[in-house]
C-alpha cells in the first residue's frame, strides 16, 4: 500500500474514532510512534495523517505533549444550508445529505434545504441563503446541466460574496482536471476506480468497458482515470469508454461486440443496474458472460440479482468531515482552502 493509501486510511479510522467517541474531547491520541505500529507506517505518515485532523479543528498538537481531541466551540450554533439538486437524480446525495444533517446536529446546529436551482440566477439565490440567516451552504454541485461548470461556480462565488461559507460535497464544482479552490469534501475518485479494476483484473478480467450515461459528471473522469491506471500495471489488459444509455440494447450490444468485453465497469450503481437488466434480456449472464460492477454502493445494489460489486462510499465519515470542515472555514473565512478525500470501500459481491 503507498505512502498516499496508507495517509488517508490513518485519517479515516481516526476521524471515524473520534466522531463515534473512542477518543472524546480533551483525550490525549496515541502517540506517532504508537499509531505507526498500530497501522503498520511510518511517522511522516501518521504526521500527515494528524496534519489534516488538525486542520479540521478535530485535534490539537503541542510540541513535547501529543496530539489532544478538541472539544466544540462555546459560540458554535445557528444554521447551516444544503444545496443540492441532484437529490432525487443522483441516489448517493440522499444518504450523504441525512449523514451532513445529523453530524451537524449533534454540533448544535440546524441544517435547512435550498429550493430549486434550476432557472433561478445565481445572485437569486445567494440572496435566499443570506435571507435565511445561515452560516455556510454545503453545496453539491449541479450534474445535469449544459454549462454547468459555469453555473456551479457562479453558485458558489455568489454565495460567498454574501458573506455565507460554502463547502462542496461529492464533487468539484470545476471539471476534471481544474480543481476550484473551494473547501471540498469527496471519496477519492481515482482511487475507487483504481481499486475496483484492480478487483476485477485480479480475477482473470482483461477487457473491460466503462459505461457512463451522457452528461457524465467530473467524477466518471476521475474513476476511469483510476480504471485505466490499474489496467496498466496488468498484462494484456485494456479499457475502452462507452457512452450511452444503459437500457438502450443497441447500445450495449454494439459496445459487448466491439470491445469483446468480459467486465463492465459502470460510473454508478443506478447505471449498473438499468445494464444488468439490459443484458438479462439480450440473454447474458452476469457473472458467468460478463462481470459488472458499480460505485457508491446505494440501497438496492444487495438486492440485485445478482448481488451488485460496487465501491461504498463512506457517507458518515464524508458528512462528519464536511461539518468539521464548515465549522472550520466559519471560524477562519481566510484559511487556505482543504481537499479532503476519504477512501471508498470494495464489497464484492456475485456480480464480479
Amino acid at each position: 500500500m503507498s505512502a498516499l493509501h496508507k495517509h488517508a486510511a490513518i485519517f479515516q479510522k481516526l476521524h471515524e474514532e473520534i466522531r463515534r467517541g473512542r477518543y472524546r474531547p480533551g483525550d490525549r491520541l496515541p502517540s506517532e510512534v504508537a499509531l505507526g505500529r498500530r497501522f503498520g507506517a511510518s511517522r511522516p505518515t501518521v504526521a500527515q495523517a494528524l496534519r489534516e485532523l488538525q486542520r479540521l479543528n478535530l485535534v490539537e498538537r503541542h510540541a513535547g505533549a501529543g496530539s489532544f481531541v478538541r472539544g466544540p466551540g462555546p459560540a458554535e450554533s445557528g444554521s447551516l444550508g444544503l444545496m443540492a439538486d441532484g437529490l432525487n437524480a443522483t441516489e448517493i446525495l440522499g444518504p450523504l445529505s441525512i449523514e451532513i444533517a445529523g453530524a451537524a446536529q449533534a454540533a448544535g446546529w440546524s441544517v435547512l434545504s435550498g429550493s430549486a436551482v434550476a432557472d433561478r440566477s445565481p445572485d437569486a439565490i445567494g440572496r435566499e441563503w443570506k435571507a435565511r440567516g445561515v452560516s455556510g451552504v454545503f453545496f453539491a454541485p449541479l450534474e445535469h446541466h449544459p454549462v454547468r461548470a459555469a453555473v456551479n461556480r457562479a453558485l458558489a462565488e455568489r454565495i460567498m460574496h454574501v458573506g455565507v461559507g460554502v463547502v462542496v460535497v461529492d464533487r468539484d464544482v470545476s471539471e476534471f482536471p481544474e480543481r476550484s479552490g473551494l473547501d471540498l469534501v469527496a471519496i477519492d475518485d481515482f482511487f475507487a476506480g483504481f481499486d475496483l479494476a484492480a478487483h476485477l483484473l485480479g480475477r482473470g478480467r482483461r477487457s473491460i468497458a466503462f459505461v457512463a450515461r451522457p452528461s457524465y459528471p467530473s467524477t466518471t473522469d476521475l474513476r476511469l482515470a483510476g480504471v485505466r491506471a490499474a489496467a496498466a500495471r496488468a498484462p494484456g489488459a485494456r479499457v475502452e469508454f462507452c457512452v450511452g444509455e444503459p437500457g438502450e440494447p443497441g447500445f450495449v450490444r454494439r459496445a459487448l461486440r466491439r470491445h469483446r468485453c468480459d467486465a463492465l465497469i459502470c460510473s454508478n450503481d443506478a447505471t449498473a443496474a438499468q445494464l444488468m437488466q439490459t443484458l438479462r434480456t439480450m440473454g447474458w449472464r452476469v457473472p458467468d458472460d460478463v462481470g459488472v460492477a458499480g460505485f457508491d454502493d446505494v440501497r438496492y445494489a444487495r438486492l440485485l440479482s445478482p448481488p451488485l460489486t460496487t465501491m461504498r462510499q463512506p457517507c458518515a465519515e464524508l458528512g462528519a468531515t464536511a461539518v468539521a470542515m464548515m465549522l472550520s472555514r466559519l471560524r477562519d473565512a481566510r484559511a487556505p482552502a482543504r481537499r479532503v478525500l476519504l477512501r471508498a470501500r470494495l464489497v464484492a459481491r456475485a456480480s464480479t
